[in-house]
């Protein structure tokens, strides 16, 4: 075999290798998820937004949902929370998700400091869209046993600040089904979030 034949079967060697790693990639690319598992049906609940109006959980069914427990004195966990999920709003905006498909919803376990202009204020400082974020209030008794619903332990100090489980962050199908449940603050990783609300959206 020349030399000139021998570089020809080298060079249609490496071709032949190139198109069969692109088309392994693309389909590892393009591969479908699967399935998010079906953690329990998300308890309904009634309490008040900002404007004092009368909110269910089921008031926004057909769409997927990110519920946020928080309060807003929290000095840590909380805001760096809601920033992270201001992150999230933008790209899904960006998309033309967000409102149309995602809505988020934040609900304070501290109502007695949280009042509706505190919570506001709040929201607008953490750069909140609310064409399709909801902040959720009610006396402590309500807003205490939503969270208990969703099994997110809630304990008032001494000095009026929370402790709270970190896991309190709940992602909901549009058919009010939590398929996961995520940690809060720095534990939270935006790209895994994303990417299943983007999976829920393709699923409806």
């Amino acid at each position: 075999m020349t030399s000139a034949i021998k570089q020809h079967s080298f060079k249609l060697l490496v071709l032949i290798s190139l198109i069969g790693l692109g088309v392994s990639l693309y389909f590892w690319i393009n591969q479908e998820s699967p399935p998010l598992p079906s953690i329990k049906q998300a308890p309904d609940f009634t309490l008040s937004d900002v404007s004092g109006n009368t909110v269910q959980l089921q008031d926004t069914h057909g769409k997927v949902r990110l519920l946020e427990f928080l309060f807003t004195s929290c000095p840590d966990i909380c805001p760096m929370t809601t920033y992270n999920m201001v992150k999230l709003q933008d790209i899904l905006k960006q998309e033309n998700l967000w409102g149309s498909q995602v809505e988020f919803l934040s609900v304070t376990f501290d109502p007695l400091k949280d009042t509706s202009e505190v919570f506001k204020a709040y929201g607008d400082r953490m750069g909140m869209d609310y064409s399709a974020w909801t902040l959720l209030t009610g006396t402590e008794k309500e807003t205490a046993e939503v969270a208990n619903n969703y099994g997110v332990l809630v304990q008032k100090m001494p000095d009026g600040s929370f402790v709270h489980t970190v896991t309190s962050l709940f992602l909901i199908d549009p058919v009010g089904n939590i398929r996961k449940i995520f940690p809060m603050g720095e534990e939270m990783d935006n790209e895994l979030i994303l990417g299943m609300v983007r999976q829920l959206v393709r699923d409806e």
